[in-house]
């Protein structure tokens, strides 16, 4: 991605940045002070030494020059970024509305395989009255320009939810398929309980992002809780209690993501 070329770059003038200081301090005190020290501030003397040492002098100002005109150039650059950012961000609720859509689409779709399986109705084929879902197109043009230009955790996360989506995408047709052409041994319920757990996942990420993107909180990156996934649940027409050790399955769950 174009984003972890740029922020390279910005880390190698950190590093820059992080030599020059220490250094230019240390010329200061050999160049600047030692020699007045050194000959009993004698004027003659001073000027002896930066002569002899002319060279070095022009090289270290120029050195200086230089690193005063990178720091300039990436202030430009990170602003322009910052603006271009912001650009693409007012996008990016949109963007997650057309998901939050699609994933209520889902939701409607795994309710249904859940009470296929409660109420043992599995005989082949089946009939669904919902289908799989299309994923939306908009989103992945909006995403890719806020990766493009955000801070890096900020293109984490939005590449992360690409991710998942894609993998939560391609389980929902294959569970739909496999149910309606009568492969329904392939799809258990625990498989449909994890699947309610990755939807929940997209969602508790859309809900935590919704803030962000309309300028309303500063991002937010912590851990999610049992607490964001209820209200995800809630979100999604899905009441846990109705669902066979859901909150369970999603604390443990929470459990193994926050200890990596």
């Amino acid at each position: 991605m174009k984003y972890i070329g740029f922020f390279k770059a910005d880390a190698m003038a950190n590093v820059v940045n992080w030599i020059s200081v220490p250094a230019f301090f240390l010329y200061i005190l050999c160049m600047a002070i030692a020699p007045w020290v050194q000959g009993g501030w004698d004027w003659i003397y001073v000027q002896s030494v930066w002569d002899r040492w002319q060279t070095l002098n022009t090289g270290v100002l120029a050195f200086g020059a230089s690193v005063i005109a990178l720091n300039i150039s990436r202030y430009h650059t990170n602003k322009q970024r910052e603006r271009r950012f912001v650009a693409a961000k007012a996008f990016l609720p949109h963007a997650l509305s057309e998901l939050i859509a699609y994933y209520k689409q889902c939701a409607k779709l795994l309710q249904e395989a859940w009470d296929l399986f409660e109420n043992e109705e599995l005989r082949a084929p089946i009939t669904l009255n919902t289908v799989a879902p299309e994923l939306p197109r908009d989103h992945q043009d909006i995403f890719n320009r806020c990766i493009e230009q955000a801070e890096p955790d900020v293109a984490d996360y939005l590449a992360k939810i690409l991710m998942r989506l894609q993998i939560h995408n391609a389980r929902m047709k294959e569970m739909y398929l496999s149910l309606t052409q009568g492969d329904h041994t392939l799809v258990l319920q625990q498989n449909v309980m994890s699947y309610l757990y990755s939807l929940a996942q997209l969602q508790v990420a859309a809900n935590k992002l919704f803030p962000f993107a309309r300028g309303m909180k500063t991002f937010d990156n912590t851990n999610p809780t049992w607490d964001d996934y209820r209200n995800a649940y809630a979100n999604l027409d899905f009441w846990w209690e109705d669902f066979q050790d859901l909150e369970g399955f999603t604390k443990r769950a929470l459990e193994r993501e926050n200890a990596v």
